[in-house]
């Protein structure tokens, strides 16, 4: 096992993970309880599924992609028309 020293560590952090600990992590420490927490973040960031910003953007390039293999091409108005509903107008709202 390696062993990690947290320095300057605030001291407020530090009663909030004790008292975190007492109230959620039934018998165990302080450091058992840090170490835990640590190892799930850690572990769920590099298992965790893309979210919803990188579906989209998945999305996005696939369909460019799509496009670009069937000899197509989206302008930004185009995009813009999809976008846009029918009863939408082309001048800014006013709130005056």
């Amino acid at each position: 096992m390696t062993t990690l020293t947290i320095r300057d560590f605030p001291e407020e952090a530090h009663a909030a993970l004790k008292l975190l600990a007492a109230r959620r992590g039934g018998r165990r420490s302080v450091e058992g309880f840090a170490r835990n927490i640590l190892v799930e973040v850690a572990t769920r960031q590099l298992s965790s599924t893309p979210g919803f910003g990188d579906q989209l953007v998945a999305i996005g390039r696939q369909m460019h992609s799509d496009l670009s293999a069937a000899g197509e091409h989206l302008s930004n108005e185009d995009i813009d028309a999809l976008f846009k509903r029918s009863d939408e107008s082309d001048e800014p709202v006013s709130f005056e």
